[in-house]
């Protein structure tokens, strides 16, 4: 061992080897810089660890998106589990208090912690869900059904080849998982508090609100698109678009970017630029959204181009085995009684719950996720890891 290496802390976990190797993994993984849409090397390492416990490997490469596909076993049922390697940018790196991609272990009151850019989203639970699967197989050859693991480089970047791609590759295949498990990072305010069980809907909207350019000295010759954009803007926000729904929050409106003018201080605006985006419960779809601002727009007398953009639609899981067995595994382990939730944004599950999978969410903190000083503590990973591997016990039993 070099001074370097002995200056480093050694990983510790409550979760003994499963969770000391499972750090190990997660280190490798946050080392690589593996901006969307790149992966920078991430999944060949996953997929050491899996083709060398007998999982068989495919690449599924879309445009700039590289997936990785790894199974073992046949038949039902087939248990999913999903993951990206990307990660968003660290921001001003010397706002970090290790290096972003360090992958530094750090010693506080509380524990031990993983520091850099995606330890929590979600190289963690990478690193965490290969190393139960490997192990579940190690113990269990002749299990039941199949088993396996998807992981996109395109999830916090446009999703472009990713998922999406895939999920119509399993479909075509006829290979559809009968429970997925998303290793987003789920637990609120401590590990174990809460399971994602289904998410609203995103819809985007690009409105062009139309007027006349003109000079400002000469109004009655001009039609000022900044005022009809702000009257449509104030319509919207003060919509009450429902009252929630016996699953979901009520839906939301916001408005994140708006562009107007020619830059000249005495050119009177003849169109103005506003992107918008709904999260919607089932009380919704697309279509009637984008009926109600329609309508909304007619009221007003404002004219408007418009381009729609769906980014997914709400899906939720009641019940089944897939949840049953993650709720006493997570319970066991945690010590925590996990409230099921519908909040925060989307996910890569809402690709694959439309294929008729139960799709559930699972993972570490979000407190620190995209944040600088992002960070993951070593025992939560541990324990993660022996949550993952449960659940595989309970779903798939050894063969007769």
């Amino acid at each position: 061992m070099n001074a370097a290496q002995k200056a480093q802390p050694q990983a510790t976990s409550a979760a003994g080897p499963l969770g000391i190797a499972t750090v190990a993994l997660a280190r490798q993984l946050v080392r690589r810089p593996s901006l969307t849409p790149k992966d920078e090397g991430c999944q060949n390492l996953i997929a050491q660890c899996l083709r060398a416990a007998g999982f068989s490997c495919e690449t599924l490469s879309c445009n700039e998106t590289v997936n990785l596909l790894a199974t073992h076993g046949e038949g039902s049922p087939f248990t999913l589990f999903l993951g990206h390697t990307d990660v968003v940018p660290p921001g001003e790196e010397n706002l970090w208090e290790h290096p972003p991609f360090g992958a530094e272990l750090v010693e506080r009151p509380q524990g031990q912690y993983l520091t850099g850019r995606g330890s929590a989203d979600m190289k963690g639970s990478d690193a965490a869900f290969t190393i139960a699967l490997c192990h579940f197989v190690a113990r269990h050859p002749e299990h039941q059904g199949r088993i396996g693991l998807l992981v996109t480089s395109n999830e916090e970047g446009d999703g472009q080849g990713g998922v999406s791609y895939v999920a119509e590759l399993l479909s075509e295949r006829r290979l559809i998982p009968d429970y997925c498990l998303v290793g987003e990072p789920s637990s609120l305010n401590c590990f174990g508090d809460q399971i994602k069980v289904g998410r609203r809907g995103s819809l985007t909207a690009h409105l062009t609100v139309l007027g006349v350019q003109g000079h400002v000295a000469y109004p009655e010759r001009c039609d000022n698109a900044a005022l009809h954009a702000a009257r449509l803007m104030n319509a919207l926000f003060s919509e009450r678009w429902d009252e929630g729904t016996e699953f979901f929050p009520p839906s939301t409106f916001q408005v994140t970017n708006l562009n107007c003018g020619s830059g000249a201080e005495n050119v009177v605006p003849g169109a103005c630029r506003i992107m918008c985006n709904w999260r919607f419960n089932d009380r919704h779809t697309p279509e009637s959204l984008k009926a109600r601002v329609q309508k909304l727009a007619a009221e007003l007398g404002v004219r408007m181009e418009e381009r729609w953009v769906i980014n997914g639609l709400p899906f939720i899981t009641q019940g089944g085995a897939l949840l049953e067995a993650l709720q006493e595994a997570v319970e066991r382990h945690s010590g925590q009684k996990p409230q099921l939730s519908t909040s925060g944004g989307t996910s890569d599950g809402r690709f694959i719950a439309p294929l008729g999978t139960q799709t559930v969410e699972f993972g570490p903190l979000s407190q620190s996720i995209h944040k600088v000083n992002e960070e993951v503590s070593c025992r939560d990973l541990g324990i993660l890891t022996l949550i993952y591997k449960e659940v595989l016990e309970r779903l798939h039993q050894d063969r007769d």
